[in-house]
């Protein structure tokens, strides 16, 4: 359109000119004919002296209002031609908002790295509007904008994925590829299998459901307990994941149903240990502290639409785990205990299950091995910060320490050579912070019937996810000032 719309332009501009060139030619003929008019009327062959006179009147009027139509009318400036914008390259802007949106981030950071990207490839104005569900990307002003839309589907990408992502966005930065061959490596990254092999990866979901039993409830006679739900809960992922994927919609009741009637059932007679207690680290996969935490950090933003899905996404996961382990409950009555085990680790236990967590981490999340240090290295740093804000003051200090480092520390260390990209090691260190089990537990205590202690767990949890999304967005906006 851009090209159809210029070639008129300048067609106008031409048109203009010869018909000026017309005018001044017609002047110049009746000048002429005013100066042949003088000439009869001075000459003494002039017969009728009267007549010409008249003529001569007539001629001068033509010049005037021919030079007054020029003073009117001037000629029109040349349209400029405006230049195309390239559809594929405004389809491969989105395509990249669309994969940073699978990779975990939030929609103004995508929104941030799409506007970035345009300007790099000479694009003028981007407009991106990203939403947890879709990415819409508006290049150009007027009718000659291109507009490109389309849903965020499919899985959230893997550790390793997120890397080579992040990796391909980099050299972008620096050396642009044409849009073919941008899309075709975004395909690709997506298309990765999983690095690890579906035992490890089970046996990954086990690792991360001890090392949060080791953070919460650190028994050893309740560690075994975690480490058979936790393969049952991961085989059931993996299972959803291929053959059994008409549970897929369902998998957060199915997964709770099922460790609620093996807690019930076997945590009693065979440990001896309250099946109250082992309900939520197996559940790990489907706890939505992250999700609450995210929208809470892009309403405070402004991204109202964002936020609100989120926080609604997490709230409606959240009654979905709650609905399973009602109907759990009231299939399989506990057994009774007889007598309850005292916590018998010492202090070292929860550093224990940070090392757990990033074992877990790279397992079932196919992270390169290479990355696994600076993994270890992150989830201490951000364990220590939040360990020494509850010395110091309480839980909530802890949390919001904790949300200011973890930005800080993760690119920090994304600077040293042979480091993975931030988003590595933030997401699996942001879990680690987020009190999605401390929700869940309050939620489940308000419908087992301890409503008291549920509202106070509640109230605490809503104000750990304030504090840990008000201490990440400190951390990013401290980061943004020094960048610029």
């Amino acid at each position: 359109m851009g090209e159809v719309r210029g070639d008129r332009g300048s067609g106008s501009g031409q048109g203009g000119g010869g018909r000026i060139t017309q005018l001044v030619k017609a002047a110049a003929d009746d000048l002429a004919r005013v100066r042949d008019d003088l000439t009869a009327l001075e000459g003494t062959r002039a017969r009728k002296p009267v007549r010409a006179a008249r003529h001569l009147g007539r001629s001068a009027g033509r010049v005037t209002s021919r030079l007054a139509r020029l003073w009117r009318d001037p000629e029109p400036a040349p349209v400029k031609q405006s230049k195309p914008v390239p559809t594929e390259l405004v389809r491969f802007l989105r395509e990249c908002g669309t994969a940073l949106c699978l990779a975990g981030e939030t929609t103004d950071r995508v929104q941030q790295a799409v506007d970035e990207l345009g300007e790099r490839y000479g694009l003028s104005p981007v407009q991106a509007l990203v939403l947890p569900t879709g990415v819409f990307v508006r290049v150009g002003d007027g009718a000659d904008a291109v507009v490109d839309f389309a849903p965020v589907e499919g899985r959230p990408l893997g550790l390793d994925q997120i890397g080579e992502l992040y990796h391909f966005l980099h050299e972008l930065s620096e050396h642009p590829v044409t849009p073919e061959a941008g899309t075709k490596r975004l395909r690709e990254i997506e298309a990765l299998p999983p690095r690890y092999p579906v035992e490890l990866r089970v046996l990954g979901y086990a690792t991360l459901t001890l090392g949060l039993g080791l953070l919460t409830y650190p028994n050893p006679w309740a560690l075994l307990g975690y480490a058979v739900l936790g393969t049952a809960v991961g085989a059931l992922r993996e299972l959803v994941a291929g053959p059994l994927k008409l549970l897929a919609q369902a998998l957060p009741v199915v997964a709770a149903l099922l460790v609620t009637v093996l807690a019930y059932r076997y945590a009693g007679p065979l440990l001896g240990e309250d099946p109250a207690k082992m309900l939520v680290p197996p559940l790990l996969a489907f706890l939505p502290g992250a999700a609450l935490t995210m929208g809470m950090m892009e309403l405070s933003a402004g991204s109202w639409v964002s936020g609100s899905s989120r926080l609604v996404y997490g709230l409606s996961v959240l009654l979905l785990l709650v609905f399973g382990i009602t109907v759990g409950a009231e299939l399989m009555h506990p057994h009774p205990v007889e007598h309850d085990h005292a916590r018998s680790f010492g202090e070292w236990a929860p550093w224990a299950g940070v090392v757990l967590l990033g074992l877990g981490h790279t397992l079932n999340s196919s992270a390169p091995w290479r990355s696994l240090p600076w993994l270890l290295l992150v989830l201490f740093a951000v364990e220590g910060v939040q360990t020494l804000g509850q010395a110091v003051s309480d839980a909530l200090m802890g949390a919001f320490l904790g949300g200011v480092s973890l930005p800080l520390i993760a690119r920090l260390v994304e600077n040293r050579r042979g480091a993975p990209p931030a988003q590595v090691t933030f997401l699996p260190a942001f879990w680690l912070l987020v009190p999605g089990a401390t929700s869940l537990s309050a939620v489940g205590e308000l419908v087992t019937g301890d409503r008291a202690h549920g509202v106070l767990t509640t109230v605490s949890a809503l104000l750990t996810v304030v504090a840990v999304a008000l201490g990440v967005m400190v951390g990013a906006s401290t980061l943004r000032r020094r960048a610029d």
